[in-house]
């Protein structure tokens, strides 16, 4: 494995991790040395590469802020190097078409406030943190390395959906 130091992902872009989960937004490609996530917006693609425990995505958190974004993340949660706990699959039905851009705009990219909404229409706000808080430790203790890509953003016109 590389020897490339991460930061921690925030615990915000693992509940958008999620939702590209439920919404079944992550696209594993073959060979398994990429995989294609589509925004939660549904406006952009962005590529996720894997060689030998390294991940690169050219997602903005990742590519400059050097953490694992919400596609790594949901790309990990697909290829079960994180994995959900049995009973949890009937919370990400809340995760389902969650528009985290819009969300996060609305709250002028405060995340943790965008968060707190998402969990205000949820009914089942403890439930939820407690699966985010499984995610999160999971993935900061996860051997990888990270790093941004620069492979364009795809964006995704109205023909192509």
């Amino acid at each position: 494995m590389p020897d490339i130091l991460r930061k921690p992902t925030p615990i915000a872009k693992i509940y958008e991790a999620l939702s590209a989960v439920a919404d079944g937004r992550v696209k594993l490609c073959r060979p398994e040395s990429k995989a294609i996530v589509t925004s939660s917006a549904r406006t952009k693609r962005y590529t996720v590469m894997i060689s030998d425990g390294l991940y690169s995505s050219n997602d903005n958190a990742t590519y400059w802020q050097h953490y694992a974004g919400y596609p790594i993340i949901a790309v990990l949660i697909e290829q079960g190097r994180i994995s959900l706990p049995p009973d949890s699959r009937p919370l990400l039905e809340h995760f389902k078409n969650i528009n985290w851009k819009q969300l996060n705009t609305d709250n002028k990219n405060h995340y943790d406030q965008a968060v707190s909404q998402f969990l205000s229409t949820t009914g089942h706000a403890e439930e939820i943190e407690k699966l985010v808080q499984n995610i999160y430790e999971q993935a900061n203790n996860l051997l990888f390395a990270v790093k941004g890509n620069r492979k364009p953003i795809i964006k995704v016109s109205q023909e192509q959906e």
